[in-house]
């Protein structure tokens, strides 16, 4: 849910071990788009043709990452589909740097994505084929559609001179297959918890021009955590056509997800550990709870040629997504019995988004690359419902009721309307082969207004409140490269350096807490500088990445209790992320279909400045202290081997550094390590794989509620999942 609909709750089994995985194991210890290229060919491993190496994000042109003055990644979805890859955090967790677990208050199915030490859930831009999903408000990751990925690219640090306010400490960019390999393909899978799921897709092209391609897929599951079983319905269409040099295509899709949602568990912060009474693979929630999101949406992108150096573009969209959301969370514990509160909310958000855009190539003292555009995102999130309280015994499961035996607390409802408008002008100059300079600006205008209604029950007066900000301000970026290496170099082929500087803003999310007290936070603001630089050789079968950044923070919203206990969001003045990251590839031309790949992250985020009254009224510095669970250091290392025929197969290892519980940083965790693995069989137009995930059967945790006070996202158990792929 968005952060709207999650702060307005603030009033608010065990798994079975599949024999499955065990042979799945013995196996791997056995066995040894739609980017338009015509202005820059992407540069590719050519024993390596799995390897995207096209990067859209930073520069809104086809690039090699290598020339992107930016820490950047691109996971390809051939890649994903090879790794079994079920939801986001399988497919982007093996990127450098990134915290990314299933389990959020979005549902276990959704993640929190974690990047340079911070883990707020709307400060990254997501996108689904040039779209933010959730439009202004929160990004709606049940969009993604995880079985039909072309490709994943990864920015890092603030992107709001090309993307805008929604963008302000980096970005993740989704792109959908447009194309299919022969005339479609079919995918069967299934695994631990009844896990059952399938994907089909159809493509072809008419005689007239027109290219037309379908995808559908279905998924079943009883969810490892007792009680959170889900059920997804997913469809899309794409047809495409020139118009004379134009090119348009549209896309239609619907979907229903509805996941049973599963509680976090409460954790004492001074022993470490869940508190007595609570067990890791029980729901805690009323019966019934869920999330779920009914989709529909349309987009038409549009590309008109003017002559052979300039083209203008454009993208638009309107998005249709109906809601459901019933949750509750426990509270306090008193001997066998635990208060909880909840709420349900019917929201309903439509958005609109349009993206008009010049790109234009020239020579003036040498060669420019500029995009000049405007963007204007709307949505309005209208919801009402219910809040309720209820107890249960820790040690009678039976004593969870429904919500229809549980008396109304009171009646809630509220609308909130958001714009964005953005004018953006960026250009990349390249006076000579060994240097380029880049940089740009925008200027956004944002206004948002609020209405929202409380009124609890035998009470006859309502709480009303209302409150509306408009903001302008810039976001700009200024960023050079050197290419280094010696021309005519038989070995170093690319050693590129590069530094630059960013700064964005964006509207804070609405404190919702009471009808009372609702309030449009104050905006938050980035600035960074980074730099680093980018190293291949030997004919890129070997690649090294290096990056130092610092990110000013001001005004991060973050989740507190109030001095009646009751969560509630506010700012917390001024925060700094710094740290390092390194990545290293190797791909021997001698072992084709042979790849390593390593990293390691050092993350050091801390509040600057921040101090705030607890519960018990006591005022509270936490200036200089660690934000809770952000691992300061991050590990990972991945081998795999794909054969054109035959039997492959991949590992995978990922560690994370020792974390604090609180933001007092009294209380820690210990660091813990989860390895995958998984194997794979092509056999002509059919490809099996077999994939374990968490082989050590690590229960940690992933993630912290940000409505359950002191609640934390546990790790799914061990588990394993089969696909069959058919290609037509």
């Amino acid at each position: 849910m968005h952060a709207q609909l999650r702060a307005a709750t603030r009033r608010a089994h065990h798994w079975k071990r599949s024999s499955a995985c065990a042979a799945a194991l013995a196996l791997v210890c056995l066995a040894p788009g739609r980017a338009r290229a015509e202005d820059d060919a992407p540069v590719v491993m050519p024993h390596d043709s799995t390897r995207y190496q096209i990067l859209v994000s930073a520069t809104r042109r086809p690039a090699d990452p290598l020339n992107v003055p930016n820490a950047a990644s691109v996971i390809s979805g051939r890649d994903l589909r090879r790794r079994g890859a079920t939801t986001l955090a399988d497919a982007i967790q093996d990127v450098v740097g990134l915290d990314a677990g299933d389990g959020s208050d979005n549902g276990m199915r959704l993640p929190n994505i974690g990047m340079w030490g911070l883990k707020e859930f709307d400060a990254l831009l997501v996108t689904v084929d040039g779209i933010p999903i959730g439009g202004p408000f929160n990004p709606s990751l049940s969009q993604i559609p995880i079985d039909d990925i072309e490709r994943i690219e990864v920015v890092k640090g603030p992107q709001g001179t090309m993307y805008g306010v929604s963008a302000f400490a980096g970005m993740v960019q989704v792109f959908t297959n447009s194309s299919e390999d022969g005339r479609g393909h079919v995918m069967l899978g299934g695994g631990s918890f009844s896990n059952v799921h399938g994907n089909a897709g159809v493509g072809r092209t008419f005689a007239n021009g027109l290219s037309a391609r379908g995808n559908a897929s279905a998924l079943h599951s009883d969810g490892w955590q007792d009680r959170t079983g889900s059920e997804l319905e997913r469809g899309s269409v794409q047809l495409a056509r020139n118009f004379g040099k134009s090119n348009h295509s549209l896309s239609l899709i619907g979907f229903n997800d509805d996941q049973k949602w599963g509680t976090a568990l409460p954790y004492d912060p001074q022993a470490g550990t869940i508190e007595p009474g609570f067990r890791v693979d029980e729901n805690y929630a009323v019966r019934g709870a869920h999330l779920q999101h009914r989709v529909l949406g349309a987009a038409l992108h549009s590309t008109f040629p003017i002559e052979s150096r300039h083209r203008v573009e454009n993208t638009l969209s309107f998005t249709h997504d109906e809601q459901t959301s019933l949750r509750s969370f426990p509270g306090e514990v008193s001997g066998d019995t635990v208060a909880s509160e909840g709420v349900k909310l019917d929201p309903t958000e439509a958005s609109f988004f349009d993206d008009l855009r010049l790109l234009s190539r020239f020579k003036a003292g040498g060669d420019h690359s500029l995009v000049v555009g405007t963007a204007l995102t709307y949505g309005r999130t209208t919801a009402s419902g219910i809040g309720f309280d209820f107890d249960q015994l820790l040690s009678d499961r039976s004593s969870i009721p429904n919500l229809s035996t549980i008396p109304v607390g009171d009646h809630r409802s509220f609308e909130d309307r958001r714009t964005f408008f953005g004018a953006y002008a960026h250009d990349e100059w390249t006076p000579v082969a060994r240097f380029t300079l880049s940089g740009g600006g925008r200027v956004d205008n944002t206004s948002e207004k609020l209405h929202a209604v409380g009124q609890e029950v035998g009470d006859p007066n309502a709480a009303i409140s209302d409150d509306s900000k408009s903001t302008g301000a810039w976001s700009g970026d200024v960023a050079t490269m050197f290419r280094l290496a010696p021309e005519g170099a038989s070995a170093l082929e690319a050693f590129n350096v590069y530094v630059n500087y960013k700064s964005s803003f964006k509207p804070a999310a609405p404190n919702l807490t009471e009808a009372e007290d609702a309030r449009i936070l104050e905006p938050e603001r980035t600035h960074s500088v980074e730099g680093g630089f980018k190293m291949r050789a030997f004919d890129r079968q070997l690649g090294l990445d290096f990056s130092w950044f610092q990110m000013d923070f001001e005004n991060l919203v973050v989740g507190n209790l109030d001095t009646l206990g009751q969560p509630q969001l506010l700012n917390a003045g001024r925060e700094r992320f710094k740290g390092q990251e390194v990545s290293v590839t190797l791909a021997p031309v001698v072992l084709p279909g042979f790849s390593v790949s390593a990293g390691y992250a050092h993350h050091d985020a801390r509040f600057v400045r921040f101090t705030f009254v607890d519960p018990d009224g006591i005022f509270l510095d936490v200036s200089g202290n660690r934000l809770e669970l952000t691992p300061q250091d991050l590990f990972n290392v991945r081998a795999s081997y794909h054969a054109p025929a035959g039997i492959g197969g991949w590992v995978a290892s990922r560690t994370q550094g020792k974390r604090a519980l609180d933001r007092d940083n009294v209380a820690f965790i210990d660091s813990f390590s989860e390895v995958d693995a998984g194997v794979e069989y092509e056999m002509g137009r059919a490809t099996l794989t077999v994939v374990c995930r968490n082989l050590g059967d690590h229960r940690e945790i992933v993630g912290e509620s940000e409505i359950g006070d002191a609640q934390f996202y546990i790790a799914a158990p061990r588990r394993v999942n089969a696909e069959l792929t058919i290609r037509l």
